[in-house]
Formats: structure tokens, C-alpha cells, sequence
């Protein structure tokens, strides 16, 4: 049904702790060369999950 992603999320906590949490994620190729990258703050589901809206923008560009 859903084709396979070359993109990978790499997610690594930088500091802080609960709600203070300060996360830095990437968007990577198949080669690991990252694509795009940014950090959030807050639990570790909203950082993949702002990670994971990068992500799908990069993959739709390439569609076009």
C-alpha cells in the first residue's frame, strides 16, 4: 500500500527534562547526508512528530 521512505528521522535529546525537554532531530538520506534539521521543545512524541511533518514536505518536493 505505502511505498518505503529513503528518509530517515534521527532524534537526540540535547537537555532538559519533562515539558523543558530540548530535542535536536535531522532528516537524512540513504547516504546519512542530513537534508534538513531544526530542534523543539517539549516531549519526545511532538519533537519526532515535528520531525516527521520536515520529513513529509522533503518527500512531496521530491514527488513533484
Amino acid at each position: 500500500m505505502s511505498e518505503q521512505s529513503s528518509l530517515q528521522i534521527k532524534l537526540r535529546r540535547k537537555g532538559g527534562v519533562g515539558p523543558n525537554t530540548n530535542w535536536h532531530w535531522e532528516v537524512q538520506d540513504a547516504a546519512g547526508a542530513v537534508l534538513k534539521s531544526g530542534s523543539a521543545v517539549g516531549e519526545e512524541h511532538k519533537a519526532f512528530a515535528t520531525a516527521r511533518i520536515a520529513k513529509e514536505k522533503l518527500e512531496a518536493a521530491s514527488g513533484e
